[in-house]
């Protein structure tokens, strides 16, 4: 009889996020059996949609010795719920006659996808990602001013060349009179942009 896994002890994988990815793997495992892991590596080759996931990676993924791509993590999931006849974008707590609490409404994919994305950043359960800084905002001066553009005898009602009706408030390129400036906008400005 193949020996069966268990779950590692705090001794040899830390409370962590590694830890917390881990441990939700190893609900699925437990929930469809504690399969064999050649079963497990079969089912991935030939469910739908399949993405093969040889025994040694899901051996490393469930005793937390490695943290795979997602693809080859959410082919083991998919796998696990096969075997648990469970729909993997199922609710990851469903609640009896269909009464579901706010407080869980994530999918088993979607939590597992967070815990993943966790133990990749390295966050503690609960710590947000930092965000990237904001792009700085663009002056609407220097080469992007308001040039009046010449007649076109083409269309004289805003076609090609002509001077349209009212142009977009955001497109500097816009033929015709500029937009008023607000209160709230700083306008044109003559400076140079650079």
């Amino acid at each position: 009889m193949p020996r069966m896994l268990r779950m590692p002890g705090k001794d040899v994988l830390r409370p962590g996020p590694k830890r917390d990815l881990v441990a939700e793997l190893y609900v699925h495992y437990r929930e469809a059996g504690r399969p064999p892991l050649p079963q497990i590596a079969e089912i991935t080759g030939t469910m739908p949609n399949p993405h093969k996931v040889s025994r040694e990676t899901i051996r490393r993924l469930l005793t937390g010795q490695t943290t795979s791509q997602w693809a080859v993590v959410d082919a083991l999931l998919r796998a696990l719920c096969q075997l648990q006849d469970r729909d993997p974008d199922g609710r990851r707590w469903p609640e009896p006659d269909d009464q579901y609490e706010e407080d869980d409404p994530a999918t088993c994919r979607e939590y597992l996808r967070q815990l993943w994305n966790d133990d990749i950043d390295g966050l503690e359960p609960g710590e947000a990602p930092a965000t990237p800084p904001a792009a700085p905002a663009q002056a609407a001066s220097g080469w992007g001013s308001h040039v009046p553009a010449a007649p076109s005898a083409r269309s004289a009602s805003g076609g090609w060349g002509g001077t349209p009706s009212s142009p977009p408030a955001d497109d500097p390129w816009a033929t015709g009179p500029p937009p008023q400036p607000s209160t709230q906008s700083r306008g044109y400005s003559d400076e140079p942009p650079f």
